[in-house]
């Protein structure tokens, strides 16, 4: 909210302006109106405070990758002093390119709090795909790669989470390489490949594999493993957001397949934030 654009404006409302009882004690030379009206000294009059507003107020209205809430704030034309608002709009994502960085970050100082409010999706990077294995585990199936965090704090936060926060799918481990009889004779194959979780902007991808990769996981679902040739194991599928992929299949009679990969997080250093709304989450609070 913010004080009148024109007309008159009353203690009342700069009272409540500024989070006061409306009938608190108050004059036009308190530090807290001057720091409102943008009038450090001098004379200051009510008109000073037309439009002035104790918060700033800004929304995030494209998609983007590796974000920092400061740093979006100072770039939106913050004074890095009061009190902030910055809100995520409707069917906008804030996104990872990897697993190893956090979608979005909030750090750094707010002297006067910080609120965000998500009303789009907020989604860490899926994990790749294991690559499938060969004959006599010469390698053996590769496990599936972790899911990336959606949202990393270290500051007080107030939260109100309309949308989604989700930590980005676990990639699917590899199949198991197969050794089997081609008559009298000897054949050796790969497992597939496993599939990548399900991820944000940025596709993770899926296993190789000398027989069938694994499929990419997107923002919209995880991928599937490749398929095992001749009697090789199948790679195991990508997982859901925040969720764990699936260990590839076992080779018939050699070869061992690779583990899924587990789930991202959907935040760490929860402790710090103060639940507005809760909203839909996937993965664990850490």
């Amino acid at each position: 909210m913010a004080l009148p654009s024109s007309g008159a404006i009353s203690f009342n409302d700069v009272n409540v302006e500024l989070g006061l009882s409306g009938t608190a004690q108050i004059s036009l030379n308190d530090a807290a109106v001057r720091g409102l009206f943008g009038v450090a000294s001098g004379a200051i009059s009510m008109s000073d405070g037309y439009g002035k507003s104790s918060e700033f107020a800004f929304t995030i209205a494209s998609n983007t990758t590796d974000a920092n809430l400061r740093s979006l704030a100072v770039a939106a034309g913050w004074d890095e002093s009061t009190s902030l608002v910055a809100t995520l709009d409707s069917g906008i994502y804030i996104s990872s390119t990897g697993t190893g960085t956090p979608a979005l970050t909030i750090n750094g100082a707010f002297p006067s709090g910080v609120k965000f409010v998500n009303n789009g999706t907020v989604v860490g990077d899926g994990g790749n795909g294991g690559s499938g294995g060969y004959a006599y585990n010469s390698p053996p199936g590769q496990p599936g790669g972790v899911g990336g965090l959606a949202l990393l704090i270290s500051v007080p936060v107030s939260i109100e989470n309309n949308g989604t926060i989700a930590g980005g799918g676990g990639g699917g481990g590899g199949g198991g390489g197969s050794v089997y009889s081609i008559g009298k004779a000897i054949g050796y194959d790969y497992g597939g490949g496993g599939g990548g979780g399900r991820s944000g902007l940025t596709n993770s991808s899926g296993g190789t594999s000398g027989a069938y990769a694994g499929n990419a996981g997107t923002v919209s679902a995880a991928g599937s493993g490749g398929a095992g040739r001749n009697t090789s194991g199948v790679g195991g599928a990508g997982g859901g957001w925040g969720s764990s992929g699936s260990a590839g299949a076992k080779a018939y009679g050699a070869g061992d397949p690779g583990a899924g990969g587990g789930g991202g997080a959907a935040t760490s250093g929860q402790s710090y934030v103060t639940w507005l709304a809760t909203g839909t989450r996937y993965g664990t609070l850490g």
